[in-house]
């Protein structure tokens, strides 16, 4: 009787396994800034209907970001659907709700695979981010029955000076200049 319950026991795990994927977690290495990180992934041997979220772990070092911005080509889409992208700070891996304050930008448009949808589509608006450690987390849903794959590229750039803000440090020089002859004379 102990036989057959175990027996009963293991067989219900390995059915509710079926659409089980283990998440990848990777971490991103960043270089001087600006630069261009690539990310993605391959769904070999994923069941169809098998939902997953991968999260790509990068630090932006001292200083900030204006621009972060992440795109996905769809050429490499296929065999998946409901692919969406969402950031946050922090490396703790979320399938729900992510905690309080840590949310950086929401999950975005759904990308599906289609003739239709350009090659490239853009995931992540353009955001700025301070130095820190955040999480570019990608979620979707396999598809094909033969798996299915993904890539994408994060490209993250420092701010570049507006002309105005020469324009004001040329003016402020010029009025220090200014006040320090007119203090000589």
């Amino acid at each position: 009787m102990k036989l057959f319950k175990s027996t009963i026991l293991a067989a219900v795990f390995c059915i509710s396994s079926v659409n089980a994927f283990a998440d990848t977690i990777t971490n991103l290495t960043v270089g001087p800034l600006p630069t261009t990180l690539t990310y993605g992934n391959t769904f070999a041997s994923a069941a169809s209907g098998t939902t997953f979220f991968d999260d790509f772990i990068f630090t932006i070092p001292d200083g900030s970001a204006n621009s972060v911005t992440s795109s996905i080509n769809l050429d490499s889409i296929l065999g998946l659907s409901n692919l969406q992208a969402r950031m946050y700070s922090g490396s703790t891996h979320y399938t729900g709700p992510v905690a309080p304050g840590t949310l950086v930008e929401a999950w975005g448009t759904t990308v599906n695979y289609s003739p239709t949808v350009s090659a490239t589509t853009v995931v992540l608006n353009p955001i700025s981010l301070l130095a820190g450690t955040y999480t570019l987390q990608i979620r979707g849903t396999v598809t094909g029955s033969s798996g299915g794959s993904y890539a994408g590229v994060l490209n993250v750039a420092q701010p570049v000076p507006e002309p105005e803000s020469y324009a004001m440090l040329v003016a402020g020089l010029g009025l220090m200049g200014f006040m320090s002859r007119r203090r000589k004379n």
